[in-house]
């Protein structure tokens, strides 16, 4: 155990240079919020109170950015919607090519619970397990995309339109921190994608039980920040770092989103220190 602990304390070290946990920690003692504007990379940020339903921090939040793959959480509120997680689906030939180097390799034909494709879809963040689940869920890919945006709308979304289920950088595809945040509340309603999405790895396999490959989440902080509950990451050259996370202690619960960062760690840190103190385990 005492291993254990001093490798995640190096981890987190090396995520997060010392000179900024130092000044982080003696901002948070005088609950300087000044010093996250003086810190905070993103261009767009929002610190969300899920209790008392109010910001306590924003940054540019209802301008539009690039979410890239924190979209996945509207893909996989909509998979939910239409299959409840239950069902099956077969890999075709357009689920596929989206990336030259995809994150799980799958192949035409192969059959795959619906559940084990949003583990892939939310924790290794699949590009062809997003394209894969919009097509089962709805026909086509473009009428699960049709159905992203009226449930966005509906959510009270006014700055947020999807081009695509995976959220590779399109024009038009575009959300805001305060939407982000929207989206994430609406998914945080669902144990069932809680469950998912705090979920430190998972052995996916096929229908059949053949073994593909150990997935792991791509949330860092699930491991190194006491707390953390559940997120989503995203990167594209276009919209750099992004993540929307769901922090809980005693009786704080706070969601941050961040978009365009050039480092969604560091940020993550910058605005949490100040409100939910010291990020160890």
């Amino acid at each position: 155990m005492k291993n254990k602990c001093v490798f995640k304390l190096n981890f987190f070290l090396f995520i997060f240079p010392f000179p900024l946990i130092l000044l982080l920690l003696i901002s948070a003692q005088g609950e300087d919020i000044s010093i996250i504007n003086k810190n905070l990379q993103a261009r767009s940020a929002l610190v969300w109170d899920s209790d008392q339903k109010k910001d306590l921090f924003s940054r540019d939040a209802d301008s539009q950015y690039y979410p890239a793959s924190t979209t996945k959480l509207m893909t996989a509120l909509i998979t939910y919607e239409k299959t409840k997680l239950e069902g099956t689906v077969t890999i075709q030939p357009a689920d596929l090519g989206l990336t030259e180097y995809p994150v799980i390799r799958f192949f035409p034909g192969e059959k795959y619970a619906v559940r084990s494709l949003v583990y892939a879809l939310l924790l290794s963040s699949s590009n062809e397990a997003a394209m894969a689940l919009a097509r089962q869920s709805c026909g086509t890919v473009m009428s699960f995309v049709d159905e992203m945006n009226k449930k966005a709308k509906s959510l009270g979304c006014t700055h947020t339109h999807f081009q695509n289920p995976h959220g590779i950088s399109y024009p038009g595809h575009v959300t805001t921190a305060n939407d982000l945040r929207k989206i994430f509340e609406a998914f945080l309603d669902i144990p069932q994608l809680v469950k998912v999405a705090s979920s430190s790895s998972y052995e996916l396999a096929t229908l059949d039980g053949k073994p593909v490959q150990y997935l792991m989440n791509t949330n860092k902080l699930l491991d190194l920040y006491q707390g953390m509950v559940a997120g989503k990451t995203g990167w594209t050259p276009e919209s750099r770092n992004t993540f929307v996370g769901f922090c809980q202690r005693q009786n704080k619960k706070l969601i941050i989103v961040i978009l365009d960062s050039p480092n969604k760690w560091q940020d993550a840190l910058v605005l949490l220190q100040p409100f939910m103190g010291g990020p160890i385990q």
